[in-house]
């Protein structure tokens, strides 16, 4: 039943969609998605858990530990992104541009605390290329999702790792297409920032005085030709909130890295710092067969747990650190290297295309005593059938997938993973593997 009513939800929403167009200056398009997945040994999610979401530090945080149950879950994701934009172009040749999208899952912001995924103006000239100021999406995330998705991989790989999602403040170059007897070349650079200390707990606090700015440079460049299409993206970042949640947005860490004013007792080794390198392409051996591939290597600096002292729980908060240490009632952080890899194949057969992948998720090179899952790893695989449906709309779409992960080992999750149960809610420190099928309907406009 659940099923039913989650495709025909997605069904209204084609029929709507056929109004998406030009409205006066302004031109509407984005998807309406809805996807129900049944997934068996899923955990129940933790609660009170605050900083602790991996349970390292036991019974100090009540709720935090391993599950004692799994059992089957259906769960319904209805999805639905719309862009706004609008664009003038000059008799000399300018261009001027801007765009607003918005992205809703399950009735609320996809990305919590972001209300926008798009929110900018751009210029761009032929010979001079393309500069674009305010919210925008990272390439890190963005293109990630755009191999990963269509092979029924999208959140292991593109919601995983080192990466940022969103960059709330920033500023984006981007040159015009390099053309040379190879290829085609497109190179971009984006420096985002955001306001220091970013809490949860409490909304327009005082900042600490040594609390770093968050910064980030991303670097990216895409090269194509008639059977490859390849990108590199390079992101360096300091004074962020650590996550390996890949979608994260760049905001700044929820923490002062000194204990109290006037000590120099820091809370992290030193400013926390997190940079992601991804190389990751398609290969075309012919119009009906395509290679997706994907290589990545993720740092963090570590961060260690810290308190938000919050007026509404009466004291203090722990607002969650990264690879940090439970021993002896320390916290400190530890630097942690990952590598990661992406493995796919796509078959086009007329209106069907049928997918295998693979994600595996690597450990960790760290020398953080505790184990915060930097010996574990994690492989997930998924079998997908997509079909075009002209016959009911020109932009509508139906696929399924068969999935599967296993971990290395039982314990925490690996470092690349955002938290225990972020990909079908299979908990590693209770099982080490668990299946999954998903149906679900997309249409585009």
């Amino acid at each position: 039943m659940k099923i039913k009513l989650a495709l025909g939800a997605v069904t209204c929403l084609a029929s709507a969609s056929a109004f998406g167009a030009q409205i006066g200056l302004i031109n509407l398009s984005g998807f309406a998605k809805d996807e129900v997945s049944v997934a068996n040994n899923v955990a129940p999610p933790a609660t009170n858990c605050f900083g602790d979401t991996r349970g390292v530090l036991g019974t100090a945080f009540p709720g935090c530990g391993a599950p004692t149950t799994t059992g089957t879950v259906t769960t319904p994701t209805p999805m639905i992104q719309v862009t706004a934009s609008t664009k003038h172009e000059f008799d000399s040749g300018w261009t001027v541009d801007g765009r607003l999208t918005k992205r809703i899952r399950n009735g609320s912001n996809d990305i919590v605390g972001q209300y926008w995924f798009d929110k900018n103006i751009g210029v761009s000239y032929p010979t001079f290329g393309t500069i674009r100021v305010g919210t925008q999406l990272a390439r890190a995330w963005s293109r990630q999702d755009a191999f990963s998705y269509p092979i029924g991989l999208s959140s292991p790989w593109s919601e995983s790792g080192a990466g940022f999602g969103l960059f709330p403040q920033s500023i984006r170059y981007t040159t015009p297409q390099i053309n040379f007897s190879l290829g085609k070349l497109t190179l971009e650079a984006t420096y985002a920032t955001e306001t220091a200390y970013d809490t949860y707990f409490n909304k327009n606090p005082p900042v600490p005085v040594y609390t770093p700015t968050p910064q980030m440079l991303e670097l990216f460049a895409q090269f194509s030709n008639q059977k490859n299409l390849i990108e590199l993206t390079l992101e360096l970042s300091h004074g962020g909130a650590q996550s390996s949640w890949g979608k994260s947005p760049f905001v700044g860490a929820p923490g002062d890295p000194q204990t109290l004013p006037g000590t120099t007792t820091g809370r992290y080794s030193s400013i926390p710092r997190q940079s992601v390198a991804i190389l990751e392409g398609d290969h075309w051996f012919n119009p009906q067969w395509m290679l997706t591939w994907g290589v990545r290597h993720s740092y963090w600096s570590g961060a260690a747990l810290t308190c938000d002292y919050a007026v509404q729980y009466s004291g203090c908060v722990y607002n969650a650190g990264f690879n940090y240490s439970g021993l002896s009632g320390i916290n400190p952080g530890y630097a942690a290297n990952v590598n990661d890899f992406l493995l796919g194949i796509s078959h086009y057969h007329g209106l069907w295309t049928y997918t295998a992948g693979m994600v595996y998720l690597g450990k960790a090179k760290t020398d953080n005593p505790t184990e915060w899952g930097q010996s574990n790893s994690a492989i997930f695989t998924n079998l997908g059938i997509y079909r075009k449906v002209p016959e009911l709309y020109r932009n509508l779409s139906i696929y399924g997938g068969l999935g599967y992960v296993h971990f290395g080992r039982l314990g925490p999750a690996p470092l690349s993973m955002p938290s225990n149960t972020a990909f079908a809610g299979i908990d590693p420190r209770t099982t080490r593997s668990g299946e999954s099928v998903t149906l679900g309907v997309l249409v585009t406009f």
